[in-house]
Formats: structure tokens, C-alpha cells, sequence
């Protein structure tokens, strides 16, 4: 816990701050921060891999290929689906 001196200078340094700057202020009341848009753009190309992966596994016969390229498209789908909420 801090003391009631140092709470008084962070609440003096907030103060100003708001003031002084009032968007950059703003970005630490909401918890957690939002989210980019380049933050989705992994998972989309696991996922783009993962489906050429299978469909050039497919053509030359890889089993091997096929099963890597089917788990990337699931564990895509997955990351994806947990990114929107």
C-alpha cells in the first residue's frame, strides 16, 4: 500500500495529465485495452495456409501434408473464434 504522500502525488500526476493530455489519459480507464485489427490477421493466414497445405497435399498424394494442414485450419479456426469474443 502506498502512503498517503505518495498517493497524493499520483493523484497530482493524474490530474495534470488529464489535463495536459486528455486522449492519452483516456486509454488507461478502460481495462483491458482494446484489441487492433492486425491482431486477427495471424489466425486468417494459418488458416489460408492450412487450406492450401491440404489442397497441395491432396494433388500430390501427401498424407502427412493433409494432416498438418487439417490440424493449422482447426487451430485457426479455433484462435479465431476466441479472438471475437
Amino acid at each position: 500500500m502506498l502512503n498517503q504522500n505518495d498517493r497524493r502525488r499520483l493523484e497530482e500526476i493524474e490530474r495534470r495529465l488529464r489535463e495536459e493530455d486528455p486522449e492519452f489519459a483516456g486509454r488507461f480507464s478502460r481495462w483491458p485495452p482494446p484489441r487492433t485489427g492486425t491482431s486477427r490477421l495471424l489466425p486468417i493466414l494459418v488458416v489460408v495456409i492450412g487450406v492450401l497445405g491440404m489442397a497441395t497435399s491432396m494433388l500430390m498424394g501427401l498424407p502427412a501434408v493433409l494432416v498438418l494442414s487439417l490440424t493449422a485450419i482447426v487451430a485457426g479456426g479455433i484462435w479465431l473464434r476466441r479472438r471475437r469474443r
